[in-house]
């Protein structure tokens, strides 16, 4: 068997070829700051129900979508200071946690770079006695799990070594006990990580959490009406906040002003809608209209300071 069946490693120009590679977490990517897009993606099979993949994002990006029924996820982001937010809360030295069939969200607010390993439910139960059993469990249905910083910090170093041993060697894959040997390496950091692992306090992220509820609402909003520019006077009164508190919130989740923000987002939205339709069903013009843009120079200057390319560039569907 190929060894690139257990190791695959791919490059992305764009969010959403990026998202389809990771079939098992069903996700859309959206691209919410600017810069010309660049993804990496290196996924390891190193079981039936094991997966293990490193990525890197080089922009500001949100990632929404659902871990297959079955399955839980982990995710650590790389490094410790990461102000990624999943759920709204600030992952800072956390772990992320999602059981399946559970729907995320996740914000980055610039180039960000995170390990996920997914399991089946059956491998995480066995390994589950390693840290006294399912039922003693406190943070098994919580999102987000908080351990030490010096735990995350070793156990991040261990993971990655490893995975990049696996990458170097990657002709070895092809033999089960090589895949074992690297599967229990992975396993051991995270459920050596895990053994300290506590629910989050949560009364000192309230500020965090209401932040991220003002932007989620706002964007909802936007997504739900495309035919209706909505402006940041129309999101203060939708989120019911004064101007300052719109302003604090979109700095604090998105590390952009809420204006930027919604600019880029309906420039994302317009990319995304010309990737997925050919040019004889809809022409540049009206899906930049679509989205609220009317000065063809200008919308074709900001696609091309957001993405790095002109709308023309754009690949068709």
């Amino acid at each position: 068997m190929s060894h690139a069946v257990h190791c695959h490693v791919e490059s992305f120009g764009n969010p959403e070829d990026h998202a389809l590679g990771l079939p098992q977490l069903n996700q859309q990517y959206l691209q919410t700051g600017p810069g010309r897009y660049e993804g990496q993606l290196q996924q390891f099979r190193l079981d039936d129900d094991v997966f293990v993949y490193h990525e890197r994002l080089n922009v500001p990006t949100l990632q929404e979508g659902c871990v297959r029924r079955g399955c839980r996820m982990f995710g650590i982001p790389l490094p410790a200071d990461s102000r990624t937010t999943l759920y709204g809360r600030s992952i800072g030295t956390s772990v992320g946690h999602i059981a399946g069939g559970r729907e995320f969200s996740a914000q980055s607010s610039g180039p960000s770079e995170h390990v996920g390993i997914v399991l089946g439910d059956s491998i995480f139960a066995m390994y589950a006695d390693y840290l006294g059993g399912m039922a003693s469990l406190a943070w098994a249905d919580e999102q987000l799990l908080k351990v030490g910083l010096p735990a995350r910090q070793r156990a991040s170093a261990g993971i990655v070594e490893s995975l990049c041993t696996a990458g170097e060697n990657r002709e070895a894959l092809a033999f089960p006990a090589a895949r074992i040997s690297a599967r229990d390496d992975i396993l051991e950091h995270l459920f050596c990580l895990l053994i300290d692992a506590e629910a989050p306090r949560r009364r000192g992220d309230v500020t965090r959490l209401s932040h991220s509820d003002v932007v989620n609402r706002c964007r909802k909003y936007m997504q739900a009406n495309p035919s209706q520019p909505v402006g940041v006077l129309e999101l203060c009164s939708l989120a019911r906040v004064s101007r300052r508190t719109l302003q604090i919130a979109f700095l604090d989740v998105t590390g952009v002003t809420p204006y930027v923000y919604l600019r880029t987002m309906r420039l994302s939205l317009v990319r995304r809608l010309l990737r997925q339709t050919s040019a004889d069903r809809v022409q540049i013009r009206d899906a930049a209209a679509r989205w609220g843009f009317v000065h063809m120079g200008r919308f074709a200057a900001d696609y091309n300071r957001m993405f790095g390319y002109l709308p023309s560039e754009t690949p068709r569907a």
